[in-house]
Order: C-alpha cells, then structure tokens, then sequence
C-alpha cells in the first residue's frame, strides 16, 4: 500500500466519527416507535415464557442520548405491566459534548411533539421558563441510564456480553461492506441469541437472522 493510500486510510478513520455525528440527526423521543414496540414484545415474551431474560442494554452511538432515554421509557412502560423485570442500559457516544449533553437529560419541546400527553407527564418536566421551550427527563429516568463517553469504531471492554444492542444513528449511513464490518464488531458484544437493533434493514447479515422492523438476532 502507497504512503498515500496510507495517509488517506487514516484521514478517513480520524474523520468518521464526525461523519456520524453530522449524518444523525435527532428526530424526537420514540422515532419510529413500532421499532421500540416491537423490541418491548420480545423482552416481554422472554420475561413470561421462561426464556433468558434480556436485560442488559447498549445504545451505540447514543448521540445526545434520545434513543437510550426512548429506550428506557418504552422498558419503563413494560414494568408496569411485568412484575420483576429488571434491565439495565448503558449508552456510548465518542463526543464528550453529546455524552455531556446526554447526562443533562435537556431537550428542546419539538422533541416530545409526537409522544402521547400521559407519557411527557410521566417521563419529563417542563422548564419554568416558557421562553426557552425546553424539556427535561424526570431525574429516575435520568439515573437509569450509564453514559459513556466511547467509540464504537475501537474496541472496548464489557463487563459482559450485552442482551441487546440499539446501534439505530450508524451503519446505514454507510457503504453496505463497511455496514456488515461494523456489525460484525458489534456481535461480539452480544449475549447469544442476543438481539442487534439498526436504524434501517440490511440486504444481508451474516451471523444474524432478520425478526423484524430491523431487528436481527445473533445465531
């Protein structure tokens, strides 16, 4: 490989978790919520039917955190019909500033338009001041969620392999190879039977099978 194949290879590596971070954009709290639906059904049945339970989380990539929050609200939401059933999520973004931001648990209004009334007076507060148009999730939401300031391009340490992972803001902004690439490193974060959910459906998948709405299970 040329020195200049080279220089470009590792430009292109400095610059792609910027490429990410500009391609994600937050599209407000439980975007695409039949996704989160969905996933609500699987943990359920395997709480009820004596399955392993998925209880351990991951957001890769979180960005500024409304996927791991839209997480826990849609897990929230399945305690109250499920006794016992306990999980715990973990959120990873490589931009101190998303993860900070993240941390805070501060939105703007436009993020929770499209969320029923009953869930924004359960999950968030709204700021005294009517100026600034902001909301901010309710502090037993905000404890529920470990941030982590992490790049999902490197690898990292797990104190175990994660029953779920949601990794929806990523790979389909990518070429499709360099899309298995990464999911491929993702799997091996994953439980067996473990469940990798995308921001859009893949052509193929390797190592998964396809459930539905863009979730895949590691077989």
């Amino acid at each position: 490989m040329s020195s200049e194949e080279n220089t470009f290879r590792s430009g292109l590596r400095l610059e792609l978790p910027y490429l990410v971070d500009a391609l994600g954009k937050d599209h407000g709290f439980l975007h695409d919520v039949r996704q989160f639906e969905f996933l609500a059904e699987i943990v359920a049945d395997h709480h009820c039917n004596g399955s392993t339970p998925l209880s351990s989380f991951l957001v890769a990539g979180c960005d500024r955190g409304l996927d791991a929050y839209s997480l826990c609200i849609t897990l929230l939401e399945e305690t109250k019909e499920h006794a016992g059933l306990h999980f715990s999520i973990l959120a990873t973004d490589f931009l101190p500033v998303n993860v900070s931001q993240a941390k805070r648990g501060v939105y703007s209004s436009s993020s929770v338009r499209d969320l029923p009334q009953s869930l924004i007076k359960r999950y968030f507060l709204r700021s005294r001041n009517s100026a600034t148009n902001m909301v901010r999730l309710r502090p037993g939401v905000r404890d529920m969620v470990n941030f982590r300031c992490q790049d999902i391009f490197e690898s990292f340490a797990l104190r175990e392999p994660m029953d779920v992972i949601v990794c929806r803001q990523v790979l389909h902004h990518f070429h499709p190879a360099l899309a298995l690439a990464l999911a491929g490193r993702l799997r091996q974060y994953l439980a067996p039977g473990g469940i990798l959910v995308l921001g859009a459906r893949m052509p193929r998948m390797p190592g998964f099978r396809h459930l539905d709405h863009a979730l895949y299970q590691a077989i």
